[in-house]
């Protein structure tokens, strides 16, 4: 179980979480809102990555996330099976051979990163990310660039890759997500 309790977040001058609470505990969950809410916080504060000003998170010591971020951050000169393989000690070539043909066409394993557009880099993000060992996956904006059938097959994707972890994914549109519990984030 994940809980924040009271965040408060400011960034300069601007406070971008104000005594905000939510709790994660199994299941799927859609952090939603407009741009600029706060929704990427969250995630950077449950990652450890930044601190709360004010408040408290309570997440287990040994919790494992698998992440995919807002930015790609994918090797752009290394092939799109080396980007999987590099952050996956588990995953056979096979494997992620058979996730890359399940969302990107067949010969997309062996193209280098920087060469893909930018939905086909959204999708190998997310690819990688789903296929990392992990207690938990979180997912900040994975649509992002994706045309509705794309997103359509990356959601199927996510469902069928997800094997009972929590999920927390951030998105402003919720089509084809009703299944998640919603937590707005203002």
């Amino acid at each position: 179980m994940i809980e924040l309790k009271n965040i408060c977040k400011s960034f300069d001058d601007k406070k971008v979480l104000d005594s905000f609470s939510a709790v994660f505990d199994e299941g799927g969950y859609l952090l939603k809102g407009p741009s600029g809410i706060g929704k990427t916080t969250c995630i950077l504060l449950i990652l450890g990555l930044i601190k709360p000003d004010e408040g408290e998170l309570v997440i287990p010591d040994n919790m494992r996330f698998a992440v995919c971020f807002q930015e790609n951050r994918l090797f752009e000169n290394e092939t799109a099976l080396t980007n999987i393989l590099a952050v996956n000690d588990n995953v056979t070539e096979e494997a992620a051979k058979a996730a890359i043909r399940e969302l990107l066409p067949d010969d997309t394993a062996g193209k280098k990163a920087g060469e893909l557009s930018g939905g086909m880099k959204r999708r190998l993000a997310v690819i990688r990310a789903m296929l990392h060992e992990s207690d938990a996956v979180i997912l900040d904006e994975p649509f992002t660039g994706l045309d509705d059938d794309s997103r359509e097959k990356t959601i199927a994707f996510i469902r069928k890759h997800l094997n009972g972890r929590l999920l927390i994914i951030t998105s402003h549109d919720e089509r084809g997500l009703d299944d998640l519990k919603v937590i707005n984030v203002d």
